[in-house]
């Protein structure tokens, strides 16, 4: 038997912790034994242990993050002195824990561990690393393209979950193109939604627009809660669920919040918030933030569609798991995407940070429901072929073969 380190770069709950989920539950556990370590601690742990995988937290590693969801850019620029200063001792932590557990692999769960990449490769042990997220372009480039050149020289091999995410490497035929997956039967189709709906008020007959996330810049929240007006008024009656928390108030109390204030922080959180207050009243109704749920599969089942107005390219998992509900998405046309959704077939395509251009695909699915349902047929069939559980994992688990068994 072969041991596995994963290592996770957080402890929430989002796509990279699921999808990695769902990896180990195809794992073949007479061959390979793995252990999970997360480097902060978060309900994604509880998640892990609760299915009987051993995990750990190890908060004395940090994280490089340059991608499109984080960089420490703009407002953020302040943290980059304290990430840089971090890396060497990070390089040190990973060998330690390298030593500790004595694995036959290392899997990096995303493309901001170039610190435990360098440090597993100084204990000779093989990395597999799964590109989660599109790197940032940055200021100069210089960090994107260190990353790169990690990457390149310390990946026995490299898993992009879309085309666009493995472009942004330096070429090899380390590289696998292995579509993020989704469990179908957990996303089951004979799901009805119909607690879901109970639950938050939302009449049977309703149509219902969701999006999968809180209030993010990358996410687009903006631009949905911008095109709500044309929405409403081409559907009335629609309800708007964005599955995630409400943005943070315009104004917080004490030293902590005049800090925010004075550093610009939350800023997109509030912009959110100021456009919501803008709206007219009957508009505001149509919205309902959830909070952070973990009953995604009925929510879904309760949606008419999705929407991801995404801001910058990314893989959109939200994008696979309403297919594999048979539910049409409406989402940016960007990198990502762009490879989950055949437009016109399997949902809509709409330029990115446009509200009216949102606002009408929504309300053409929205407001015919055979339409919607025939989008939706079409998107579970992409999903059943592209998407599916066993057939990606086992893609994966090749990876691992070749790499431990076939040298």
């Amino acid at each position: 038997m072969k041991r596995i380190l994963y290592i996770h770069h957080g402890g929430g709950i989002g796509g990279a912790p699921l999808s990695l989920l769902y990896l180990l539950r195809q794992l073949d556990r007479s061959r390979y034994e793995p252990i999970v370590v997360t480097l902060k601690h978060g309900p994604i742990v509880d998640l892990y242990r609760q299915e009987g995988i051993e995990t750990h937290v190890e908060t004395g590693i940090s994280d490089f993050s340059h991608t499109t969801l984080e960089w420490y850019g703009r407002r953020d620029l302040w943290r980059l002195p304290g990430k840089l200063l971090r890396i060497g001792p990070s390089i040190w932590r990973t060998r330690k824990l390298v030593q500790r557990f004595q694995p036959d692999l290392v899997h990096l769960n995303s493309s901001t561990l170039a610190s435990v990449a360098i440090g597993c490769a100084r204990e000779d042990v093989p990395v597999v690393w799964h590109i989660r997220e599109p790197l940032a372009k940055g200021y100069f480039g210089l960090r994107r393209e260190w990353i790169r050149r990690v990457v390149d020289r310390h990946a026995a091999a490299v898993i992009a979950i879309c085309q666009n995410d493995a472009d942004q490497l330096i070429p090899s035929d380390r590289i696998h193109v292995v579509y993020n997956f989704v469990d179908f039967g957990q996303f089951d189709r004979s799901l009805t939604g119909e607690n879901f709906r109970q639950e938050v008020g939302i009449d049977a007959g309703a149509p219902v627009v969701t999006m999968l996330g809180g209030v993010a810049e990358p996410k687009g929240t903006l631009t949905l809660v911008s095109a709500l007006p044309e929405l409403v008024e081409a559907v009335p009656g629609v309800r708007v669920v964005i599955a995630g928390p409400e943005p943070k108030p315009l104004r917080e109390a004490g030293i902590k919040g005049l800090a925010k204030r004075l550093l610009d922080v939350d800023a997109y959180q509030k912009a959110v918030q100021r456009a919501i207050n803008g709206l007219d009243e009957s508009v505001r109704r149509s919205i309902l933030f959830t909070g952070i749920r973990r009953d995604v599969p009925d929510i879904l089942a309760a949606s008419t569609c999705l929407v991801f107005p995404s801001a910058v390219p990314h893989f959109a998992r939200p994008i696979i798991e309403a297919a594999a509900m048979g539910i049409p998405s409406v989402a940016s046309d960007l990198g990502g995407p762009r490879e989950l959704i055949v437009h016109g077939e399997t949902g809509l395509l709409v330029p990115p940070n446009d509200p009216a251009a949102l606002a009408e695909a929504l309300a053409s699915i929205a407001s015919n429901g055979q339409y919607a349902h025939r989008l939706g047929k079409a998107a579970y069939q992409n999903a059943q072929k592209h998407f599916d559980s066993a057939q990606n994992a086992a893609e994966t688990v090749a990876i691992y073969d070749k790499i431990l068994y076939m040298q």
